[in-house]
């Protein structure tokens, strides 16, 4: 089994790999301490699993837990960043484990047995700070004039081809609103139409 460990601290990866080496001599872990590296690792070797911190040196991103879905890689996020928002994201892309930085280790051991295993875990700080969104929790998205107009030709259910003729842009500048506007709302894109679609454009700042 080969396990990726995504984090800009090197000792934290250190003691990542440590406890895995202890859970199972024979996992083989590799290491990132960037996403675009991360997401190199993962196009480039087979993985198994994947334990990953959010917020990087380089900003908050859930691109690795969105590759990770896409390609049905059970995945752990291990970050001092949790909120409600954040769960219902990465619930909606099937994380196994969730633990805070600020949890005992025996929660983070706990975890990573679960990982191995493709289970599912949230550590108590987790599961202290979940609850059910309702519509009145739904983040009002952070969006630039020029994504707001993107997100709008989405919302009407036309493709990227489609939203690019429209506006009179290129292709590859629409998907670069997209996920800017993904990276600054840290969430995959279904949840920024959800949350778009909830506010309108006149609460939308």
């Amino acid at each position: 089994m080969k396990i990726l460990l995504l984090d800009d601290h090197p000792l934290i990866i250190d003691f990542i790999a440590e406890q895995i080496r202890k859970i199972d001599s024979d996992v083989l872990v590799m290491t990132s301490i960037g996403v675009e590296q991360a997401l190199d690792i993962l196009s480039t070797h087979k993985i198994d699993r994947v334990v990953c911190d959010l917020q990087i040196k380089s900003g908050k991103s859930v691109a690795v837990p969105e590759y990770c879905a896409k390609h049905n890689i059970p995945f752990m996020v291990f970050s001092s960043y949790v909120n409600n928002s954040l769960i219902h994201t990465l619930k909606s892309l099937n994380v196994n484990c969730y633990v805070s930085k600020g949890t005992e280790t025996q929660h983070l051991i706990t975890a990573l047995k679960k990982l191995i295993n493709a289970e599912y875990f949230l550590c108590p700080e987790v599961v202290k700070e979940q609850h059910i969104l309702s519509e009145s929790d739904t983040p009002r998205p952070i969006l630039s004039k020029a994504e707001i107009k993107v997100l709008n030709a989405y919302k009407a259910g036309l493709k990227t081809e489609e939203v690019a003729k429209l506006l009179n842009i290129q292709t590859v500048t629409v998907r670069n609103h997209r996920a800017r506007a993904q990276e600054r709302n840290l969430c995959g894109f279904q949840e920024l139409i959800r949350r778009f679609n909830y506010w309108d454009d006149s609460h939308t700042n």
